[in-house]
C-alpha cells in the first residue's frame, strides 16, 4: 500500500512541474548585417528597406506611419525572405520552431533628409513558439 502511494505521489509531481520558457532574444542588426541567434539555430541578414512612411520627428501626422523592411532567416533546413512592418501586418513571422517579431526601426525619420540604407538598424525580438 505505502509502494502505491509513494508512486502516485511521485507520478503526480511529474505531471504538475511547470517548464520555464525560454526568454526571447533580441538581436540587433545594421543594414546588410547577418547574425547567428538563438544559439546558431537561425542565421537572420537585414537585407534592406522596402519602404519607410513613417511621421517624420517634430512633425504632426494623422498616424504614425509604417516602415516595411526585408529579413533573410535560414534554419535548419532552408532560407526564407520575409518582410516586416513597424505598424501594419505583418509584424513578425515564423520559422521552424521560432517568431521573429520587429521590435524597432532606427533612426527615426527625419523631416530634414532622407535616411541612407547604412543608416537602418532594425532591433527584432526572436521567441521560441510553445508545442
Amino acid at each position: 500500500m505505502m509502494k502505491i502511494a509513494i508512486l502516485a505521489l511521485i507520478t503526480t509531481l511529474l505531471f504538475t512541474m511547470t517548464i520555464t520558457a525560454q526568454a526571447p532574444e533580441t538581436v540587433t542588426l545594421k543594414a546588410g548585417q547577418r547574425k547567428s541567434a538563438v544559439k546558431g539555430r537561425l542565421k537572420i541578414k537585414f537585407l534592406s528597406v522596402e519602404e519607410d512612411s513613417r511621421c517624420p520627428e517634430g512633425a504632426q501626422c494623422i498616424w504614425a506611419g509604417n516602415a516595411k523592411i526585408k529579413i533573410s532567416v535560414s534554419g535548419m533546413y532552408e532560407t526564407k525572405t520575409f518582410e516586416l512592418n513597424t505598424n501594419m501586418a505583418p509584424q513578425s513571422v515564423t520559422m521552424d520552431c521560432w517568431a521573429i517579431e520587429i521590435e524597432d526601426l532606427l533612426p527615426a525619420k527625419s523631416a530634414d533628409k532622407a535616411t541612407d540604407q547604412k543608416e537602418y538598424v532594425a532591433k527584432l525580438k526572436i521567441t521560441r513558439l510553445q508545442r
